[in-house]
């Protein structure tokens, strides 16, 4: 097939987890039901606690966020992003007086996947709050959301552990707890980053919470649900709406990688009124291969959203794979 991750699907499909739905029927599956690590897809949890604490008052949209209290959760190694994503909002002139609205904090989470954004919201919201939306919408085998300076420290500091998803999540939620309220927790320092070598950024990409594609199938829909009246969720995916790539559709899109993972998570409406959730997560790559990934992904995307030869040849293909 004439698509990178349409071929990568074919070749390995036990890596490999898709769920292709328009309209509420399901065109494409694969390993649908299958676990795998998240990387920043979790992101939209903390996403619909934002949506949640706005729509209850606890915290306005507008309100002004000093670029200090975001520093504080600034490591570079673990956080690149960041400074594009500052560099985008000083050319646009929404820096004033050092400081951004929430909501555009909220966006660099989702558009730039900056980790700075993700800690900050985590700390504000609180980790207990965010993880209550899996009540909430009845999320079900999902492993809770934990916040990544710590998550990143931990792993590394524990190696010698044989840690799960979620024995490294409580501890780096616990820790990251104590570090927001002002106490230094043992072994925890940036030295650590020295030791954060290609193994070790696979070892902790694969402690990452957890999820399948169904279940943030079913995010998506809540999502979707929601932008149709929510503004404060129009306004953080307001640059979802002006990529040229897909200027025929309305609705979100995030993605995840590490050196090893790329995922991609995408709820859409088409001028005609038809309704899409795709969602795909690819894991064990080379790094070559997930940088590639990433290139091809706008191309994927769109061929099975505009091309239906495409999306029945790949069906075709995966035909003999498990959908469970």
């Amino acid at each position: 097939m004439d698509n990178c991750i349409a071929e990568h699907i074919i070749k390995h499909p036990d890596d490999c987890s898709l769920l292709f739905v328009k309209n509420g029927e399901q065109l494409l599956s694969v390993h649908e039901h299958v676990n795998r690590p998240l990387a920043s897809i979790y992101k939209l949890i903390i996403l619909l606690a934002y949506i949640d604490q706005c729509k209850k008052g606890n915290i306005h949209p507008d309100d002004q966020i000093h670029f200090n209290q975001l520093k504080k959760y600034w490591i570079h190694w673990i956080d690149p992003n960041f400074l594009k994503w500052y560099g985008r909002l000083k050319n646009e002139k929404k820096i004033k007086k050092d400081c951004v609205a929430l909501k555009e904090v909220v966006k660099g989470m989702l558009e730039y996947s900056c980790n700075t954004n993700t800690d900050y919201l985590l700390a504000t919201l609180g980790i207990e709050a965010v993880n209550e939306q899996l009540k909430k919408y009845h999320i079900a085998n999902h492993d809770p959301v934990i916040p990544i300076c710590t998550s990143v420290l931990v792993s590394i500091r524990d190696a010698a552990i044989d840690h799960t998803p979620i024995s490294l999540g409580k501890i780096a939620r616990e820790s990251f707890e104590s570090m927001v309220g002002g106490k230094r927790i043992d072994g925890l320092d940036l030295n650590l980053l020295n030791d954060f070598d290609y193994d070790m950024q696979c070892r902790w990409s694969d402690l990452l919470p957890h999820a399948s594609v169904h279940t943030y199938r079913d995010i998506l829909k809540q999502l979707h649900a929601l932008q149709k009246d929510t503004k404060d969720l129009q306004d953080v995916m307001h640059w979802f709406g002006q990529l040229k790539t897909y200027k025929e559709y309305t609705g979100g899109m995030k993605l995840g990688y590490t050196p090893k993972v790329f995922n991609a998570a995408l709820y859409m409406q088409d001028t005609s009124g038809n309704e899409y959730q795709l969602v795909y997560f690819l894991n064990h790559l080379t790094t070559d291969q997930r940088q590639t990934f990433e290139v091809a992904s706008n191309d994927f995307n769109l061929q099975l959203l505009k091309n239906p030869a495409f999306v029945d040849q790949l069906k075709n293909q995966i035909a003999h794979v498990s959908i469970c």
